[in-house]
């Protein structure tokens, strides 16, 4: 007890010191236990270091644009495809799905992953990337381990649903899912938030999935299976290709890369998505409120943006680069937020991309939006459930095209997972016998 005291004082945290001592019990240990998970000297740190830092630090004054090219136009891109293939066969391949938010901004009170877009199967996000998995695992002979990163906010909820739901046919034993860590908010003048006897914990950034992936003992599972590559995403976009061989092939076949990442072209200069740049001759991503307007206006002679390197938060890392970031100090970025009704408190995170320059080249794998990248984040508006619905509608629809069906005009298809994983094994036959089983149609809104 006087060892934490000594520590709360030394860090600046007298009041927290002498509400502690107030305590005794159960609420006591749970302070205890709460402030024992904490590092004090780095949030002092924190505190007095980036309370003072401006947005344009992040950015530094040589920035430029990091160029790529759309894979699927590359010669190499069969090859690269029947590599991820080999390996994915080899069971060299895992999943890893950062799915720690909550579908608030949805209106929606649970774990996104839970959430139900309202395509005509009413399948949700979780169901959706289940059945994708296990249609390229049974094409490629063999089993795929899926990391699920939760948050202290949605776990329970979230393992719950998925043994509801009888991990959607998944075998239990390819599933792990771990929490992500937390860090205390801090209020405006630096002591730390405290909500009913307990501390304001709040998730670390999906920059702290490297430290929660080694303790939780999930990457040491992963080695032991001979796993060699991640693939990593985000919970809601509803049009992740999960585990893309292609995409694995190719860095694969690179060698030098610890890392690769999925790059879209920007649907304009507002577009609220991080850039793919190089800084000090490194590769990384600028968030779109870091990027000066300068930067995010600049156009090339032809007209096109110049910094054009959308990021869908779609990476794959070698197992090596991910021991690397075990224990790598990522850099930690604030924000200005309301904690426990107390406006403007400091919370810290670390971003995801910030290992990108660690790690040294990165791999930029340009992908079609309308193809792959459909995010779920607000109710209404852009980037909303009915988008990502008439985005799969009209994807699916032409998967059918392709496999020379005549679809109805106007008419918008949804093809199971469980059916086709990207468009492959559909014909007339295949569409005549699963029309209004696993291929259903709706109408456009």
């Amino acid at each position: 007890m006087s060892n934490i005291i000594e520590t709360l004082n030394a860090a600046g945290q007298q009041d927290l010191a002498a509400r502690l001592e107030t305590l005794e019990g159960d609420a006591r240990a749970k302070l205890e236990r709460d402030i024992l998970s904490q590092d004090w000297e780095e949030l002092r740190a924190l505190y007095t270091e980036k309370s003072t830092t401006s947005l344009e630090d992040n950015v530094s004054a040589d920035l430029k644009p990091m160029p790529f090219k759309i894979a699927a136009d590359d010669l190499r891109y069969a090859f690269w495809k029947e590599t991820g293939e080999i390996l994915l066969g080899k069971g060299q391949v895992a999943a890893f799905l950062v799915a720690g938010g909550q579908g608030s901004r949805l209106g929606f009170d649970g774990p996104k992953g839970m959430f139900d877009i309202g395509l005509p199967s009413h399948k949700s996000l979780f169901q959706l990337q289940a059945e994708r998995l296990q249609n390229l695992a049974a094409q490629v002979g063999h089993a795929i381990p899926w990391c699920i990163m939760t948050s202290p906010l949605n776990h329970e909820a979230t393992v719950n649903f998925f043994t509801e739901h009888r991990f959607f046919g998944y075998a239990r034993e390819n599933i792990r899912f771990f929490d992500q860590g937390t860090i205390c908010a801090l209020t405006p003048d630096g002591h730390a938030v405290v909500d009913n006897d307990r501390l304001a914990l709040v998730p670390d950034g999906n920059g702290g999935c490297f430290r929660a992936l080694a303790q939780s003992g999930t990457l040491a599972w992963l080695i032991e299976r001979g796993v060699r590559y991640v693939f990593l995403y985000s919970v809601d976009n509803a049009l992740c290709r999960i585990c893309d061989p292609a995409f694995i092939g190719a860095l694969a076949s690179e060698g030098r890369s610890m890392s690769a990442s999925k790059v879209v072209h920007k649907a304009g200069p507002n577009e609220n998505v991080g850039i793919f740049a190089l800084q000090n001759n490194k590769p990384g991503v600028v968030e779109y409120s870091d990027l000066p307007e300068s930067y995010r206006d600049m156009t090339n002679a032809d007209g096109s943006l110049t910094f054009d390197g959308g990021n869908i938060a779609i990476h794959l890392f070698k197992i090596e680069g991910l021991r690397k970031l075990q224990t790598s100090k990522l850099p930690w970025h604030t924000a200005r937020k309301t904690v426990c009704g107390i406006e403007k408190c400091w919370k810290f995170e670390q971003f995801l991309f910030d290992a990108f320059p660690q790690l040294g080249t990165m791999m930029p794998f340009g992908v079609i939006r309308e193809e792959e990248f459909s995010p779920v984040k607000n109710a209404d508006g852009n980037d909303s459930p009915k988008t990502a619905r008439e985005m799969i509608g009209r994807l699916h629809r032409e998967w059918l095209r392709k496999a020379h069906v005549e679809v109805k005009p106007g008419k918008l298809y949804e093809v199971s997972p469980t059916l086709s994983y990207a468009g492959e094994g559909l014909s007339r036959r295949v569409f005549e016998r699963e029309l209004g089983r696993n291929i259903l149609e709706f109408d456009a809104e």
